[in-house]
């Protein structure tokens, strides 16, 4: 029984992390937007001056620039997930939640 909640607590999760994130209870962090104005203009900047690079520099230098996104996203869902896991631990400590599973155990669950 214990492994159906945790299962439907993770499907939970994991629907709630992917839904819209315009809805009323997204956090908004002001400086994020403003940062990624700066981000795009400087990508812009980036990307005529990759255009003077030899063929190999390019490549060298793309996927340099996927390595830094695909690694800001997971650094993303690491932090994503991490909250949701002390969130628990926190209600569990409060005994407003039965811990009948380890940390550990939760964030294999999680991945």
């Amino acid at each position: 029984m214990q492994n159906q909640v945790w299962e439907q607590v993770i499907e939970f999760l994991n629907r709630l992390r992917c839904e819209n994130v315009s809805r009323n209870t997204a956090v908004k962090i002001p400086e994020y937007e403003d940062v990624q104005r700066e981000s795009e203009a400087l990508r812009e900047k980036c990307e005529e001056m990759i255009q003077k690079l030899s063929s190999k520099e390019q490549q060298i230098f793309l996927e340099w620039m996927a390595k830094a996104e695909d690694m800001l996203s997971l650094e993303g869902q690491k932090a994503y997930c991490q909250g949701y896991v002390d969130c628990i631990l926190l209600l569990s400590g409060f005994g407003l939640l039965r811990q009948d599973i380890s940390p550990e155990e939760l964030m294999e669950k999680l991945q």
